[in-house]
Parts: structure tokens; C-alpha cells; sequence
């Protein structure tokens, strides 16, 4: 294997590992102005990764879904997830 191709295959590596963790420091990441923010939990957690999710727009049982998917994916404290979860609109 060439070297070129090496180093290609260990910085692929190395970004797939290191994406989300990476969210604050790359474009279209939460600014410090949303952080202070009553949603500043969701610019935080969610906004590292992809669009800041607005679940005041979702039904509540969308949110949840959303949610649970989610918690799949990642690990946060129980009381991130429970503040999370109290931000969906009623049904």
C-alpha cells in the first residue's frame, strides 16, 4: 500500500472518530450566544452535529421519537435527557 494511500485511510479514520466531538470548532456550529439561551442545551448537544432541532414545531410524540433515536446514538446525563424531553410542545 502506498504511503499517500495510507495517510488517506488514517485521516479518514481519525475524522470519523472525531466528527461530533468536533462540532463547536467547525461552521454552522452553536454560537456562544445560543448557549445562553433557554434552548442552550439543544445548540449544545444537538447543534455540533447537524441543524439545532425546534421541538416547540413537532408534536410531542415526534419529539420523543426523536429523542429515543437519539439516545441511541449518544450519552448524556439522565437530567440533560429530562430537560430535553420537557421541551416538546403538549399534546
Amino acid at each position: 500500500m502506498s504511503f499517500g494511500r495510507m495517510m488517506f485511510i488514517i485521516l479518514a479514520v481519525v475524522l470519523a472518530l472525531t466528527g461530533c466531538a468536533m462540532g463547536r470548532y467547525i461552521a454552522g456550529a452553536p454560537s456562544t450566544r445560543e448557549q445562553g439561551t433557554t434552548n442552550g442545551l439543544l445548540a449544545r448537544r444537538c447543534g455540533g452535529c447537524h441543524a439545532i432541532p425546534h421541538p416547540e414545531a413537532m408534536p410531542a410524540a415526534e419529539w420523543r421519537a426523536a429523542l429515543d433515536r437519539m439516545h441511541q446514538r449518544m450519552r448524556l446525563p439522565a437530567s440533560e435527557w429530562d430537560s430535553l424531553a420537557t421541551l416538546g410542545r403538549a399534546e
